[in-house]
């Protein structure tokens, strides 16, 4: 009897229960599809490297997911909270009408479960489709295993059971009286001056202005007092914002006499303010999670854009290896590397990587080293010990500012920071083995390589100008700039490099890194050099070539891209339950008002007022009630973002325009279905 009733009354409340019914169904669809990933068999099987880095990915995912449970938690409970308070009067009807409180507790648990066992068995049908895409666009090989989702289901059971008895325990200790008056409650206004509103808003703008000045400046490389002063800034910012906004906005309105004469405009204005005035610290903290939510998914996005949008730059060469000699800054100048005996073998060689690296893998036994290296190419990266050249020396020379190109990419100490020299003719031979064209330089001229675009910007004004800078004692003008990439990596690592006649390179000239290039005629023989490479670097054998690293083409991108869908996919996991946590408060809040005030739509309803007049007054303050929090956050995104794009030009570069709009249309997605599920409850609501 008791399981019918429960069961009718979840029928009749539909619209009640669909704003719980949508959270728990795609809070569950998402925790299941990003967590199942790591179950399937087969994915992303294609390598060593990638099997590692899929490991990681669900390690990450695995512990976030924690994080995001407490935040699902936090979510049943609030939806809960709403429908007990909703019903509370039918359930003083209930006891009224000689009803125990053990039936009515039995029923409102009844309710919860029957609630939650729907909306987790939808929650798996979408994450087990939504399981299927993610793997897809991971892997086109693969082989569902929904056996996992029993697992799931424990978790989010265990969850609507607490739900239920915390709403049993509501329904248990509440008095009757209670119950049958719980409507007739109205919220206190907490701020009602409307100069100190004015104040406190003006004061709000203040904040979040230094805030974004400070972010600006300061960037995000390297933690800083300003960083943390312009974080606590913009929460304090926020907070006064919705704090006194809602005085602001009724001054506002109330100067434009036709918007605010209107229709129900006064009405719909005074109902909002008294939401916003009320809720201003739920406001705030869902503004604050909606700006965290935007960024890291435009950050996670943007870092997988450049990583994949370089790999065609970064791996002209099967393979490259590279070793470190020695250091080089403004202040302590060159500094060799300690290399031992392994830096006296690379010397009686003469420094030539490719019959180093031959005498080491005959050496250790293994492999034939010219049956996998078809054709090799060594650059080496100098530095003139009397006299090199830093940073400070080009800005100097071309009265540009890398800062002004960088932003807050580079880190208040760059100026100490070397650029290389290189030799023409070796650069030529890295080019030709790439299939590259050749640089010709004239006379008295030189030219510079950056694969990086934190500094290519820079570059490229510096040779608009004529830049001329002093190598050796020599004037060389600074004739071209070219973008390409001298070595197979996994990242852009060339800051600068300065590519100088042969004869123009400094007679003292000490070496920082040499770095070989390999071309393969095929993926076996690549494979073969890769083992050859790691076979020298780990042995202790001290007639060898010293390894800092090696790369083959394939190991770059099989890394590249398992760490950007890493990055990718810990982003949009993030950001989606974020953003339906945030949707989820916003709702519930606006179908509690609207229930609150439900008489108060009735009395407009007596007074004449036509229905479209009515529910055109409610559309109006649930959008606004919507898109408060979310314009604010946009704009703290739009700040943020300034600064993730610097920090992003690291990996590569960055189409921030495109990212965006797709950002923003999965966003609007899942926010405006909140919207229209809020519209159409409170409507339902007000129309009781």
């Amino acid at each position: 009897m008791l399981a019918r009733l429960a069961l009718g009354n979840v029928r009749k409340s539909l619209a009640d229960f669909g704003i719980y019914f949508l959270t728990v169904m795609l809070g569950v669809a998402v925790f299941y599809a990003f967590n199942s990933m790591t179950a399937q068999q087969g994915v992303l099987a294609f390598s060593e490297t990638q099997s590692k880095m899929f490991d990681l990915l669900g390690m990450v995912i695995g512990g976030v997911s924690v994080f995001i449970a407490f935040v699902l938690v936090f979510l049943v409970v609030y939806a809960n909270s709403f429908l007990i308070k909703r019903r509370k009067r039918e359930f003083g009807v209930y006891l009224a009408l000689g009803m125990s409180t053990g039936d009515v507790v039995k029923i409102v648990a009844l309710e919860s479960l029957i609630a939650g066992a729907a909306s987790l068995a939808a929650g798996l049908v979408v994450g087990i489709g939504l399981s299927q895409l993610l793997l897809q666009l991971t892997s086109a090989l693969f082989q569902a295993d929904v056996a996992e989702a029993g697992g799931f289901a424990f978790v989010f059971s265990a969850i609507f059971l607490t739900a239920a008895l915390l709403n049993a325990r509501t329904v248990a200790r509440a008095k009757l009286i209670d119950l049958l008056h719980a409507q007739r409650k109205n919220e206190e206004m907490r701020l009602t001056s409307l100069p100190l509103s004015l104040a406190l808003f003006a004061a709000s703008l203040v904040l979040i202005g230094v805030s974004y000045k400070l972010l600006i400046d300061n960037g995000l490389m390297e933690p800083s007092p300003e960083f943390a002063a312009a974080t606590l800034l913009v929460c304090a910012g926020t907070v006064l914002f919705f704090y006194a906004l809602s005085g602001f906005l009724l001054k506002l309105v109330q100067l434009i006499k036709p918007l605010y004469l209107r229709g129900l405009n006064m009405f719909a204005l005074r109902q909002l303010n008294a939401k916003v005035n009320t809720a201003f610290a739920s406001l705030s903290v869902v503004c604050l999670v909606l700006f965290l939510a935007i960024t890291s998914v435009c950050g996670g996005i943007g870092i997988r854009n450049a990583i994949d949008g370089s790999l065609d730059k970064s791996t002209g060469y099967s393979a490259s290896v590279s070793t470190s000699f020695g250091s080089y800054n403004a202040e302590a100048g060159y500094q060799p590397a300690e290399l031992g005996e392994f830096g006296a073998f690379a010397e009686r060689q003469g420094y030539d990587m490719a019959a180093g690296l031959r005498a080491s893998v005959a050496a250790v036994g293994a492999g034939d080293f010219d049956a996998a290296a078809s054709r090799t190419a060594q650059i080496d990266f100098l530095v003139d010990p009397a006299d090199g050249l830093v940073m400070d020396d080009v800005e100097r020379a071309s009265g540009l500012k890398l800062s002004d190109y960088a932003g807050a990419s580079v880190n208040s100490g760059y100026g100490a920071y070397p650029v290389y020299l290189a030799k023409l003719s070796q650069v030529n031979a890295a080019l030709e083995l790439a299939g590259r064209p050749a640089l010709e330089l004239g006379a008295g001229e030189c030219a510079v390589f950056s694969d990086s675009d934190i500094t290519s910007g820079f570059y490229r004004d510096a040779v608009d100008r004529g830049t001329v800078l002093s190598v050796g004692g020599r004037d060389l003008r600074v004739a071209e700039f070219r973008g390409e990439s001298l070595q197979t990596t996994p990242f852009p690592m060339n800051t600068g490099t300065l590519v100088v006649p042969d004869e123009a390179v400094p007679a003292g000239s000490a070496i920082l890194q040499s770095v070989l290039d390999v071309q393969c005629a095929s993926d076996e023989d690549e494979a073969a050099f890769g083992e050859m490479m790691d076979a020298v670097a780990d042995t202790d054998n001290p007639d060898t070539w010293p390894i800092t690293l090696s790369m083959t083409r394939a190991e770059v991108i099989d890394q590249s891209i398992s760490l950007s869908t890493i990055v990718a996919y810990l982003a949009i996991y993030l950001g989606f339950v974020l953003v339906i946590a945030c949707a989820a408060i916003l709702a519930i809040q606006q179908l509690s008002d609207a229930s609150d005030n439900a008489q108060r739509y009735g009395l407009l309803r007596k007074l004449g007022a036509p229905e479209g007049m009515i529910s055109s007054a409610l559309f109006v303050q649930v959008l606004v009630y919507f898109l408060f929090p979310l314009l604010l956050a946009v704009a703290h995104a739009a700040c943020a973002l300034v600064v993730v794009t610097d920090v992003v030009a690291v990996f590569g570069h960055l189409d921030i325009t495109s990212m965006a709009l797709a950002c923003a249309g999965a966003f609007l997605a899942v926010y405006g279905a909140y919207f229209a599920v809020t519209y159409v409850g409170a409507r339902k609501l007000v129309r009781e």
